[in-house]
Parts: C-alpha cells; sequence; structure tokens
C-alpha cells in the first residue's frame, strides 16, 4: 500500500483560527444529531383512579420494563422509543391489577386518558 502524505500551508496567525472554525462545526454537527434524536423520542401519561390503589405501573416494551413516575396519580414516561409498548398497573388491595397494550407514534406526547381501577 502507498501512503498518501498531506501537507497544509498555513498563513502565520491563521492556524487557531482555523481550529476554531473547526471546532464550531464539529459542535454544530453534534448538537444537530442530538436535536433530531431529541424530536424522535416520544412520551406518554396516563391518570390512575383511585390514585392510592396503583402500587406500581410498568411499561413494558420487548425485554425492557421501566417503572412509571406518579406525579399525584398521574404517571408519565418520558424520553421513549416509539412503537408497542404493554402497562402493567399493579394495584393495592383491594383492587385488581390490570394491563394493556399501547402503539407511540415517534415524537408523539400520547396521553392515555384514566384508568379506573376496580375492586
Amino acid at each position: 500500500m502507498e501512503a498518501i502524505h498531506l501537507f497544509v500551508i498555513i498563513k502565520k496567525g491563521t492556524g487557531m483560527r482555523n481550529a476554531m472554525v473547526q471546532l464550531c462545526l464539529v459542535i454544530i454537527g453534534v448538537t444537530s444529531i442530538h436535536a433530531v434524536r431529541l424530536l424522535e423520542t416520544s412520551s406518554f401519561h396516563v391518570r390512575i383512579f383511585p390514585a392510592e390503589g396503583a402500587g406500581k405501573v410498568l411499561a413494558i416494551q420487548g425485554r425492557d420494563s421501566l417503572e412509571m413516575t406518579n406525579v399525584d396519580g398521574e404517571y408519565y414516561l418520558r424520553s421513549i422509543n416509539s412503537g408497542h409498548w404493554q402497562i402493567n398497573v399493579e394495584s393495592t388491595m383491594p383492587y385488581k391489577s390490570i394491563q394493556y397494550k399501547i402503539t407511540v407514534k415517534p415524537g408523539a406526547d400520547t396521553d392515555l386518558g384514566e384508568i379506573r381501577l376496580t375492586q
């Protein structure tokens, strides 16, 4: 194999300016990639009534499971992949545990409404 050598002639005083421009371009490129990924992530939330009836709420996709964050009976899951999810509500006595399936679209914040636990 032949080695290729590149020689760059830099005028006096322009090396630092070129380095700064290249650094800025790299930062812009990395930021753009992360912004696109953030736009593609999804989220969903659900209200559970009565709030004290839900012990744990899990969101499952494939082999991954995530516990949803509870804020006064509303459960949130943010920055997730779109696709098919299963929601498991592990309730406390005397309420019955339930599970159901949902589909989350890319970039969407899906409101699943309210789940009323039964005894």
